[in-house]
């Protein structure tokens, strides 16, 4: 059986952040005391998927979609256990329109090259 993280969540997003050369997108839900990023090094292939504090792993790929507000990322069994466990997040954000901009800028910059990256906005 599949098991669901649902979060509520701030995020902070950059396509570029120079201090640590990477993209990333860092959602957090203050009141689950609860974690769920990713982020890209700019010299890097691999996407590394963190949750709670500092518990991550590299993929090479991961489905994730964007959609009213919505993050929900889909890993395999084996990534899922890996972590902790879940193999779906779903991230509810609380985002104005630019901080939406930036996020779908950051994930486009994440998933450049890769296929698991699914959004109807612009």
């Amino acid at each position: 059986m599949k098991r669901s993280k649902i979060l509520y969540a701030r995020v902070s997003a950059s396509p570029y952040d120079e201090r640590y050369e990477m993209a990333l997108v860092y959602c957090i839900d203050i009141a689950a005391d609860y974690c769920f990023s990713l982020t890209r090094l700019t010299d890097q292939d691999e996407i590394e998927v963190m949750v709670l504090d500092q518990v991550l792993i590299k993929v090479n790929d991961l489905n994730l979609t964007f959609r009213e507000d919505v993050l929900t990322a889909h890993l395999d069994p084996s990534t899922a256990n890996q972590l902790d466990g879940f193999e779906e997040y779903v991230v509810n954000l609380d985002v104005s329109d630019e901080e939406r901009l930036q996020l779908i800028k950051a994930l486009r910059k994440i998933f450049e090259g890769k296929q698991g990256f699914r959004t109807a906005l612009q």
